[in-house]
């Protein structure tokens, strides 16, 4: 049998492993208000049908070193995720969310402090009179209605719906890196075709200036060849402008404004991307970031319904008190002056003017709404998704169609040149065809940028980025 002054203690030790009951109510994932499958809608072959989930699974566990194949975005995306400035404020919001729920989490633990006491009193002149006490004072709750329990959950979910949302930031980051890689590309490789334009139109200059020369063709000509080269470097001056912006953009991503060894460029039309799925079920988006991270923020809502029920009931706390108690510093520590001491108290609710119900109501308003933004994120994830795969059949086909449009568009500027070198056409036509060729060029660069960030964005909607 226990002593007696060891029982309070004991108490309260025991009180520990009682499993309290929860007032939440039973967690229901909701349906996802959107169709079973995304497909490309288009093109879909009976194989690729039947190997789809398959094919999925794989895509779900791609990391992003080995979805982007270019060495140099490889890298830079590398430097993003260590320097960039959202992504640390993310990881600092984790350990914030992670310091929050370990103290919530300790409040299912006895306490227990230890303190010592002194009193003195007597006459100005006479005796005097001490009492001087030490020992421990354990504390506890017993969390019968799971209050308590609910509130570490609620603190818990909190926890991880801030490591989902440092995820969703890691995703984002790694897609704008590979946005912004590609439209320093585009700037690049367009300030090239701007370069070799200008060239051309000199040379076109001297051509004709030759003709003016030997009476072959009018000074209209030469001014009409004068015009493209201004043209042209005017074009040249924003193109210049544009690359410049595109790396400061790209600079700010990666966090770091240091000049660092980079692998090598690949042009646009040589940039490949890892293959992924043409269709897959819906409910792999239900692994997306966002999504886990409503999902917590719904159980989060959930449990505050449990902690606000559990406030209507009784709340009993236990308090002792176990030590020494002596008038004499020298004999204070003595098992004579042992003493305890134990306190229940309960707590009933009776009248709040409301504030409880008020509190009950404001929980299950809150859980209503996470529901909603669980289903909008859900139905976000399916649109962004369905629009990327829905779009890469069209993409093809336009970048095929710009690619023989391109070669025609040279065919018309030989036949127009051929034509004005006979006299049978003036300069204009060849400065339209010059003009058609250039802005062809361009399209089809920007028409295949535009095809791979398609490819990024449907990586990251399908939730690709969370691992290397």
């Amino acid at each position: 049998m226990l002593n007696t002054p060891l029982k309070p203690v004991a108490l309260c030790l025991l009180a520990v492993f009682c499993s309290a009951c929860s007032l939440a109510p039973a967690y229901t994932r909701p349906i996802p208000p959107v169709p079973d499958r995304i497909s490309a809608g288009t093109g879909v072959e009976a194989e690729d049908t039947l190997q789809g989930d398959q094919k999925n699974a794989i895509a779900a566990r791609l990391g992003w070193s080995e979805f982007f194949r270019d060495a140099r975005l490889r890298e830079l995306i590398s430097l993003s995720l260590r320097h960039n400035r959202d992504a640390r404020l993310a990881l600092l919001a984790v350990e914030e969310a992670r310091a929050r729920y370990a103290i919530q989490r300790a409040e299912r633990f006895p306490r227990l402090e230890a303190a010592g006491t002194g009193e003195y009193s007597g006459q100005v002149e006479g005796r005097h009179a001490e009492i001087l006490e030490v020992g421990l004072m354990p504390s506890f709750e017993l969390d019968f209605f799971g209050r308590v329990k609910n509130m570490s959950e609620a603190a818990l979910q909190s926890y991880l719906a801030t490591t989902e949302a440092e995820k969703t930031v890691r995703i984002s980051l790694i897609s704008q890196v590979a946005e912004s890689y590609l439209n320093k590309r585009l700037a690049v490789e367009q300030l090239q075709l701007a370069r070799n334009n200008l060239a051309s139109w000199r040379k076109s200059y001297a051509f004709v200036e030759k003709r003016v020369q030997s009476g072959q063709s009018s000074l209209l000509d030469l001014e009409q060849a004068r015009s493209m080269v201004e043209f042209a470097l005017a074009a040249l001056a924003e193109r210049e402008r544009q690359v410049i912006q595109a790396g400061n953009a790209l600079r700010l991503l990666t966090g770091s404004f240091s000049v660092h060894e980079l692998p090598a460029s690949v042009p646009l039309r040589g940039l490949a991307l890892a293959a992924l799925p043409s269709q897959m079920p819906s409910s792999v988006l239900l692994e997306r970031p966002d999504v886990l991270e409503a999902e917590h923020m719904l159980l989060e809502a959930n449990a505050d319904i449990g902690a606000a029920r559990a406030a209507f009931f009784p709340s009993i706390n236990l308090t002792g008190n176990l030590g020494y108690m002596s008038e004499d510093l020298n004999r204070l520590i003595a098992g004579p002056n042992a003493v305890w001491s134990f306190l229940p108290r309960l707590t009933l609710p009776i009248f709040s003017g409301g504030s409880l119900i008020a509190g009950l109501d404001l929980a299950e308003v809150r859980k209503e709404s996470a529901v909603a933004r669980y289903e909008k994120a859900v139905q976000t994830a399916f649109t962004e998704a369905a629009d990327a795969l829905q779009s890469r059949a069209s993409y093809s086909r336009q970048y095929k169609a710009q690619e023989r449009y391109l070669a025609s568009q040279r065919t018309v500027l030989n036949l127009a040149m051929n034509r004005y070198v006979n006299g049978a056409v003036s300069y204009l036509e060849v400065l339209d065809a010059q003009r058609g060729l250039y802005q062809a060029e361009q399209d089809l660069l920007g028409i295949r940028r535009d095809q791979l960030l398609n490819e990024v964005r449907l990586y990251k909607a399908l939730g690709g980025g969370t691992r290397g």
